[in-house]
């Protein structure tokens, strides 16, 4: 009679193939806790990249008829010449003068562009706008400009750094039309069009 654990032959041959059906399940519990412990944070997709990424925010206080002063400091930290372009879009685009407006930066270069805020005379105090600032280089960027309108200012000066790096990594969420290596910004300069 033998034993109901089976003949000393087939229990070998019983564990190796229990072994290989068992894979799965232990292959399943390791990536489910390796899963839990990256935290949620990992299965978040960040925005498009067509979307501009957020540089930082820009909270000035202003009294009507005042000027504040934003700096906005821009590195290419790519190894090719690159043109920039700076807007403003928004509510706050009449209110914001930018110098320059294009500008060219070589490899690893670093610029500093002004822009300049001046709230008009007739807006109230207690008001708050927002609005962006565009910045297009190899990348878009955006700085969020908040304002708001107080009887005494305390905050009128911000600068914001921008690193403007060319995203060589193709990532699992990206789509086939991101732009890789950097897209070219045509700029004007000097009356002409040159190509940065």
């Amino acid at each position: 009679m033998t034993s109901p654990c089976g003949s000393p032959v087939t229990r070998p041959l019983g564990g190796a193939i229990s072994g290989i059906l068992d894979v799965p399940a232990r292959l399943a519990a390791a990536l489910t806790g390796a899963l839990d412990t990256r935290g949620a944070r990992s299965c978040e997709i960040p925005p498009p990249c067509w979307e501009p990424r957020l540089a930082g925010t820009c909270c000035l206080e202003l009294t009507p008829g005042s000027t504040a002063t934003i700096r906005v400091h821009v590195s290419n930290c790519g190894w090719s010449r690159q043109g920039f372009v700076v807007t403003a879009a928004g509510k706050l685009a009449g209110w914001l003068t930018l110098s320059p407006t294009s500008f060219l930066l070589g490899p690893q270069e670093r610029a500093t562009m002004r822009v300049t805020v001046h709230a008009p005379s007739g807006v109230k105090p207690g008001q708050t706008f927002s609005a962006p600032l565009l910045i297009r280089g190899c990348l878009d960027h955006f700085v969020r400009v908040e304002i708001a309108v107080t009887d005494c200012a305390v905050r009128n000066c911000c600068d914001i750094d921008v690193e403007d790096c060319p995203d060589h990594i193709h990532h699992w969420y990206d789509h086939f039309y991101c732009p890789r290596p950097c897209r070219q910004v045509a700029i004007r300069t000097a009356g002409e069009l040159k190509n940065g």
